[in-house]
């Protein structure tokens, strides 16, 4: 859920309690509270899905590690085993196949992690009865597999846990969009009753207004390259103009001016929506004139790669 979203979400559960506070009132309204049942759910499920985009996902990453962790140190004891008897009945094909350490098995990634490791078992299952005194057997053959098994399971995780998000969001989209056509016509109900029932129009109505809690929200953030080897650039002068007839709510003559620091970057807080031309320069390389867009609620991203 963006920060626009969570405003709008506030703004629904503030219409909610404005409603429970005067059920009497609002109950004899024409048409109002079929809309606002139909709010009411869809409010409860915006709040669910909400709580599933909350859920922690670093826990995911931790989980892989640990698998990574647990299958290089049995790897790496198992090879020692395996390559051992492989020097005892002098075969170099087989020690060839298993003779890696734990250093080397850490620098794999996941996927070349799994294939050693696979090859490290089946060397084992070939072996079985000649490795039971190296303390290799069908048990910690068992376990060795399971750690295999459970981090190539790992790796399939974040494929799927996108798959959800993805389906999240476009379903927060509906339901917003449900949400704003049951309080337009809520809207309408509340104007029948607005000259008899002062005090619950005006209640509603304050109600009904989006409040941004969050005033600290960055609405751009801007960084700035060296397009020849991708160094950031500090000292880089960004001047934003505000296209159209609107006016900037921060800077002289109706621009903004801001200038990216030592890590070739910088934030702004509070832009006011719109597009705006931007004119970007920095002594020793050529000038650039391009756009960007700033929304409501949302972090604009601004990444621009300067020639010498």
């Amino acid at each position: 859920m963006n920060t626009r979203q969570r405003v709008r979400l506030n703004m629904l559960l503030t219409v909610r309690n404005c409603v429970t506070q005067n059920e009497a009132v609002a109950k004899n309204i024409p048409k109002f509270m079929e809309h606002y049942l139909s709010l009411q759910s869809t409010t409860n499920e915006i709040q669910e899905i909400g709580k599933l985009q909350g859920i922690d996902k670093t826990g995911v990453a931790a989980d892989k590690n640990k698998l990574k962790k647990n299958l290089i140190t049995l790897a790496s004891k198992n090879s020692r085993k395996i390559a051992a008897l492989a020097k005892f009945i002098n075969s170099d094909k087989l020690l060839n196949e298993v003779k890696y350490n734990e250093a080397q098995l850490e620098r794999f990634p996941e996927t070349g992690l799994i294939e050693k490791a696979m090859t490290i078992y089946s060397c084992g299952e070939e072996n079985i009865a000649s490795l039971a005194e190296y303390g290799i057997n069908p048990e910690t053959q068992k376990a060795f597999l399971d750690n295999i098994t459970a981090l190539n399971k790992a790796l399939k995780t974040p494929r799927t846990t996108i798959t959800e998000r993805k389906k999240l969001t476009e379903r927060l989209a509906v339901l917003f969009q449900a949400a704003e056509d049951a309080t337009e016509m809520m809207d309408y109900s509340v104007g029948i009753i607005a000259d008899e029932q002062i005090d619950f129009a005006n209640a509603y109505k304050a109600s009904r207004k989006l409040v941004n809690t969050n005033s600290g929200i960055v609405s751009l953030k801007a960084r700035a390259t060296d397009n020849t080897n991708g160094e950031p650039l500090p000292g880089v002068v960004f001047t934003f103009s505000l296209d159209g007839n609107g006016a900037m709510v921060t800077g002289g003559n109706g621009k903004l001016i801001k200038k990216t620091a030592g890590k070739g970057s910088f934030q702004v807080r509070n832009m006011k929506a719109g597009t705006y031309s931007v004119h970007v320069q920095k002594s020793g390389y050529k000038e650039r004139e391009l756009s960007v867009s700033v929304s409501d609620g949302e972090r604009s991203e601004l990444k621009v790669g300067l020639e010498q």
